[in-house]
């Protein structure tokens, strides 16, 4: 790894992106109440939509099948001319098939508003973000990275991004894949990246709470780094192995505050074994395994329910501003 290493990250400039701030929670509730009121409006236009074509298309489908039959029959023991009454029963089929694609219209235009009209509003409530329903971290960055398994295929979703402090946040839902793994994403979760201004960061430092990947690594993938110890005051926080290029300056960077938050946010996440990279001078990359699929759409014939979703993505949010706010008190290691 080199230390000095530039990178250039391709993400939106910070000049389009929107300020994050803290959110008052009775004020986003009444937010979020009313972002319901209107989806659930939406979903039962598309359902009374759906039902409608559904009625439609069930009706002339048996229509056009009965025509085939008598068709058919008309075709084979009158005429007693078989590639006509085949061809007749092939051609009854087609109306009932282009009929039922149409009736489930609805459900893919319900799924598409949710992400493009739906899911940029609950963003902007959630302390200001912007919505991009197929963006991620770029895969530039996943290249500089030695805390992924090995994979072949990356894909991302469900992106937010702004800036706070300065410091531009993205975040997505992110799965890696293997060809070696025939059982489903090597990695299923979030990814999060923050970009800090100013050169902050000397070296590369690992922090994980993930024994498997330290056993797995340690004298591999890290073998250029050296283990840092940090002592911290509660032992719920004293979770993370650490090893860095510059184990001076990362015992400098990573102190009690930051394993605090780091443990905490954590726990929001269910006790994932969350791991963050920070390098290139000024980028922190955290991944959560996080199997849970958290913007898609309702099911269409079940009243909206994003009110606890959003609530705990909103909780989230706030875990990740709480570890931005630790940077405010790094400087660069004096040399």
């Amino acid at each position: 790894m080199n230390d000095e290493e530039q990178i250039d990250v391709r993400t939106p400039s910070t000049d389009t992106l929107e300020e994050l701030g803290r959110v008052d929670e009775d004020r986003f509730r009444k937010s979020l109440d009313e972002l319901i009121i209107e989806a659930e409006e939406m979903r039962l236009s598309r359902m009374k939509q759906h039902r409608t074509r559904g009625f439609i298309a069930m009706n002339m489908g048996i229509l056009f099948m009965l025509i085939g039959v008598g068709a058919f029959g008309w075709f084979f023991l009158v005429m007693t001319d078989i590639p006509m009454a085949t061809l007749c029963i092939v051609l009854s089929a087609i109306p009932p098939i282009a009929l039922n694609i149409w009736a489930g219209r609805p459900l893919k235009l319900y799924a598409y508003e949710h992400k493009t009209k739906f899911m940029p509003k609950l963003a902007k409530a959630l302390n200001g973000l912007s919505f991009y329903p197929e963006r991620g971290v770029s895969a530039k960055v996943l290249a500089k990275l030695a805390i992924l398994p090995a994979f072949d295929r990356y894909e991302a979703e469900d992106c937010f991004m702004g800036t706070y402090k300065g410091v531009k946040v993205v975040f997505s839902e992110a799965r890696l894949f293997s060809k070696a793994s025939k059982d489903g994403p090597v990695f299923d979760g979030i990814f999060v990246l923050l970009e800090i201004p100013g050169d902050v960061i000397e070296g590369h430092t690992i922090l994980t709470s993930n024994t498997k990947m330290v056993k797995a690594w340690e004298k591999t993938r890290w073998k250029t780094m050296q283990r840092v110890y940090v002592s911290v005051s509660n032992p719920n926080w004293d979770r993370f192995e650490i090893f860095s290029t510059k184990p001076e300056a990362a015992e400098l960077m990573v102190g009690e505050r930051l394993l605090k938050e780091l443990s905490e946010a954590s726990d929001i996440f269910d006790g994932a074994p969350l791991s963050v990279a920070m390098f290139g001078k000024k980028f922190v990359f955290m991944m959560i395994p996080n199997d849970t699929d958290m913007f898609e759409p309702s099911n269409l014939f079940v009243p909206v329910t994003t009110n606890q979703h959003a609530l705990q993505c909103k909780k989230e949010i706030e875990q990740i501003l709480e570890i931005i706010d630790v940077f405010d008190l790094y400087q660069p290691l004096k040399r």
